[in-house]
């Protein structure tokens, strides 16, 4: 693996998800944010959001149910792409800490 190789893969496996998940946190931090309190658990689903909505397979559509079923079985599936994209992003921002001492491992070999 050449260098340019070691640092391409750093950029995207370790500064990409980084970059990407500080401004969702910075945007969502006021959202979640009651009282003084943060309520880490919205915070998890809201970030997850962008990197789970697409991953969700299942997707509750509403029968013969009123406006407002409908609204809530929507709802319920947000929730649950934020959760399953909270279980992404954590995926993610560990890949991102593991390479960064096997860049600097790859630097050092090559």
């Amino acid at each position: 693996m050449t260098r340019g190789e070691a640092i391409r893969q750093f950029l995207v496996k370790s500064i990409l998800p980084v970059a990407s998940t500080l401004p969702l946190v910075c945007i969502f931090k006021s959202a979640c944010t009651k009282n003084g309190t943060l309520d880490y658990v919205w915070l998890w689903i809201l970030c997850g959001l962008p990197f789970g909505l697409h991953r969700m397979c299942l997707w509750i559509i509403p029968g013969d149910r009123s406006f407002g079923g409908g609204i809530a079985v929507a709802a319920f599936g947000f929730i649950v792409g934020g959760v399953i994209g909270g279980f992404v992003l954590v995926w993610h921002l560990l890949v991102a800490a593991w390479y960064v001492p096997l860049t600097a491992y790859r630097l050092i070999v090559a």
